[in-house]
């Protein structure tokens, strides 16, 4: 007979499972089972089959102490028979508790073939047993209820025909059977009632030990099947995980190589200059807020790229995670950001009314700052030297506001904006498409390093979180909005 457990390299993660122990059946099997049957159904169906199988071996029980002599007098049931005919109903009620403690019916059963060779209920749990319990017990189960079974049936072999139990259904007379002088089967039927005999406890045994044993097999299949998916499933996991730290590992390196270099010498070039300056103090103001761009910029690339070879960048989902990298993208850091764009000469009015900061969640107050920071970009490199209007608005009740708008550059398109903008382009919007020839570009100018992809970015953030933004021409401006919905008022 073979276990139904896990294999031994299995067994430690199976018990780690609620339940995986237990009644000694395989945690998937039990899962599996309880997807694929509703529990009420299940239930329902043991409850009626528990019923059915109470009622037959009562009846069953009842007509087997009609072959002995002790529980009669003179034909009649005496006190003797009716205590043993009460006690039926409790010892079959036993048979309630086959799945959960099989033990509790295997014992009865065998008082019961001990007592008049009644083995019905005995091979029921034992059953259940091979099925359910682990090997060792099912294994002295097997061996006891066997042995009971076949000790009863050569009892009943070797006793005289009358008081086998399957000597009833040779009785010429049924009403023979109220009578125990009378219930006497005839000499011929003598082989009969053994073969008969023989025959069912033949039968019982195969039925409890052969289909016990394949449904115990068919469990364990099923068992080691459903480790092997999880296996697997584990395993495309593992994979899919060291490609993307592959991945993670190589932009790290490229962000690193590319950018660091180029930020190092812009801080170095900018120092130099800051320091050759001080005899024109705008000079040495433009030099210091570029060296400290650059400075800060580096601190934002070697969190970036830790965070990307970690692997524990802030998850943008909203409500998950926690900022891993403590770096400046933050609502509380936007008077700052607003800082550095007027550092640069650029006229920046701002409005921010901020509350609940720190109820906010992580990837919203991340993204909050990273919109006004795309937008603040948009409008210096496409309207340089323009006064920018900034108004931030965020609450736990109202959610966040963000509007971002900038004067119309007088001969220049904006290369960032999408090409069919939000709002309705009006005669001056018109005018300014319709502009002749531009005017070449200084040398200062960013708008050609444009390609749309930070509006685009604006909007993937507000789509995240179930927001809207738009931006687009108004007016005489190019406005950028963001909404946000309320968020959670505590933490």
């Amino acid at each position: 007979m073979s276990d139904h457990s896990v294999p031994p390299s299995a067994s430690g993660r199976e018990s780690s499972a609620p339940g995986a122990v237990g009644r000694g059946r395989p945690a998937g099997v039990r899962f599996a089972l309880s997807r694929k049957i509703p529990r009420g159904v299940r239930i329902a169906g043991s409850i009626l089959i528990g019923m059915g199988l109470f009622l037959f071996g009562l009846l069953c029980s009842a007509m087997a102490l009609t072959a002995n002599a002790w529980a009669f007098s003179d034909g009649v049931l005496n006190d003797t028979g009716i205590v043993a005919v009460l006690l039926l109903v409790p010892v079959w009620g036993s048979v309630f508790l086959r799945h959960r403690w099989p033990w509790v019916p295997f014992i009865a059963g065998a008082g019961l073939t001990i007592a008049w060779g009644d083995a019905l209920l005995l091979l029921i749990a034992l059953f259940h047993l091979v099925i359910r319990a682990p090997k060792r017990q099912a294994v002295t189960a097997s061996v006891v209820g066997a042995t009971l079974v076949v000790l009863a049936t050569v009892r009943m072999c070797l006793a005289p025909a009358r008081h086998n139990p399957f000597s009833i259904f040779f009785l010429p007379d049924p009403a023979q059977i109220t009578g125990v002088e009378a219930t006497i089967p005839p000499e011929d039927s003598f082989l009969a009632i053994g073969i008969m005999t023989v025959a069912a406890c033949a039968i019982g045994l195969g039925i409890s030990l052969g289909v016990g044993v394949l449904l115990r097999r068919t469990r364990r299949m099923r068992a080691v099947e459903s480790l092997a998916q999880r296996e697997t499933l584990r395993n495309e996991s593992l994979t899919a995980e060291l490609a993307r730290q592959s991945e993670r590992e190589l932009l790290a390196r490229e962000l690193h190589d590319t950018l660091s270099h180029r930020l190092s010498v812009i801080s170095l070039h900018s120092g130099a200059l800051e320091v050759g300056a001080q005899a024109d103090p705008e000079v040495a103001s433009a030099a210091s807020a570029l060296r400290q761009e650059a400075r800060a910029s580096l601190e934002d690339l070697r969190h970036l790229v830790g965070g990307v070879r970690d692997g524990n960048l802030a998850d943008l989902r909203p409500g998950h995670g926690q900022p891993a990298p403590p770096n400046r993208a933050s609502m509380r850091s936007i008077p700052q950001l607003i800082a550095s764009v007027q550092s640069t000469g650029t006229i920046v009015r701002p409005s921010i009314i901020i509350q609940d900061v720190d109820t906010c969640p992580p990837a919203l107050d991340r993204a909050i700052y990273r919109i006004v920071q795309e937008a603040l970009t948009n409008a210096m490199k496409h309207a340089p030297n323009s006064p920018v209007t900034v108004d931030v608005n965020v609450s736990a009740a109202g959610g966040a506001r963000i509007s971002v708008a900038n004067p119309l550059a007088q001969e220049r398109r904006f290369p960032d904006a999408p090409p069919r903008p939000q709002f309705a382009p009006d005669s001056a919007a018109r005018r300014t498409s319709g502009a002749a020839a531009p005017v070449p570009e200084p040398a200062t100018d960013l708008a050609s390093t444009g390609t749309g992809s930070g509006l685009e970015g604006i909007r993937e953030r507000t789509d995240m979180f179930g927001g809207h933004a738009s931006f687009g021409v108004r007016g005489e401006e190019f406005l950028v909005e963001a909404e946000f919905p309320p968020f959670a008022a505590e933490a």
